[in-house]
């Protein structure tokens, strides 16, 4: 009895039994890992912005909603349908940078619908690859700005400066060599990010024409026609996933901040709010993360919300910014 346990003990311990077992052991254990214990289908999430102009509240809440897209785990791609003739500069600016940060965690395909000018379009060129329809209004590189400073020159005699452009932020002839660095800045980031795609030179680029998306494809301004349903497939096969869920990030953010981070649905410059009755900004989210106070937004105009003035006693009123990517030929 004893002499066969030992032959059987041999037996089990050979190479031709232990592989197939160990084999067969690990394709256990891969599948309980699979099922239970990995994460879910991947997904491409899809963020819509229709008709936005770029100014500090809609750039928040826009950012709520790319923060979003980089922090879930489960999408690996992002599709964003964007229709904007830009806005502020420095909005406009950090939109790009935002997006960027995204593309460089995950794909960022861009898909540009209606109109997408100036700072729209300088946000577009933080994406892998960008879609246009033929109809689109897409380019209008450049910069518009009003010279001068944030403060009107009629101030008070009791007023004191501590240098002749204090108020004003320089002479004419400084605000007109300030205005053209930032048109040489975007003219660069176009060259740069679109590299030998782009079909044009320099000056031709920086007349700030806006062109039809056929137009902007033949010239290497967009990568190809498409609508969003094509900005999905190129998002997944960028990001290497065959089957995939779509994730609605602007159902998603809503759900998760609500009215602090509201789906984008703007009029033309401003954030429309769906509930006007703030929830207690004490509590934290359901996942035990950051306040929702955290992504209060003090700017006039954003999120139902109130600028406070900290120079209430000063006798000038400070105005809005006065340099924009925007496109001002709409509607004339």
């Amino acid at each position: 009895m004893i002499e066969k346990l030992n032959i059987l003990g041999r037996a089990a311990s050979s190479w031709y039994v232990a592989g197939p077992a160990a084999v067969i052991l690990g394709l256990v254990i891969g599948g309980v890992v699979f099922f239970f214990v990995a994460p879910g289908k991947p997904s491409v999430g899809v963020i819509n912005i229709p008709f936005t102009v770029i100014d500090e509240g809609s750039a928040f809440v826009i950012g709520r909603h790319l923060d979003y897209a980089m922090q879930d785990d489960s999408i690996k791609a992002v599709v964003i349908s964007l229709s904007s003739p830009g806005g502020g500069a420095s909005s406009s600016e950090r939109l790009y940078i935002h997006t960027r940060r995204l593309r460089d965690e995950k794909p960022v395909v861009i898909v540009m619908n209606g109109l997408v000018a100036s700072g729209g379009y300088m946000m577009s060129m933080a994406s892998n690859y960008t879609y246009a329809q033929p109809s689109s209004l897409v380019g209008n590189v450049g910069v518009v700005g009003i010279s001068g400073g944030p403060l009107p020159p009629i101030f008070p005699e009791i007023t004191t400066t501590t240098g002749p452009h204090k108020l004003t932020g320089g002479s004419r002839q400084h605000w007109v060599s300030l205005i053209d660095r930032l048109k040489e800045g975007f003219a660069q980031m176009v060259i740069r990010e679109r590299g030998d795609r782009l079909k044009m030179t320099k000056a031709e680029l920086l007349e700030g024409n806006i062109y039809s998306g056929s137009q902007a494809v033949s010239l290497g301004m967009v990568d190809a026609i498409g609508v969003t349903g094509d900005g999905v497939e190129k998002a997944a096969e960028l990001a290497g996933i065959g089957r995939y869920n779509i994730t609605d990030v602007n159902a998603a953010v809503f759900e998760k901040y609500g009215w602090r981070a509201q789906l984008v649905r703007f009029s033309p410059g401003e954030i429309t709010a769906d509930n006007d009755r703030a929830p207690d900004a004490s509590k934290s989210d359901q996942d035990g993360e950051v306040s929702e106070d955290h992504y209060r937004q003090p700017l006039m105009g954003a999120l139902g919300q109130e600028q406070v003035n900290p120079l209430s006693e000063f006798p000038v009123e400070i105005g809005q910014p006065n340099i924009y990517y925007l496109y001002a030929g709409y509607g004339r």
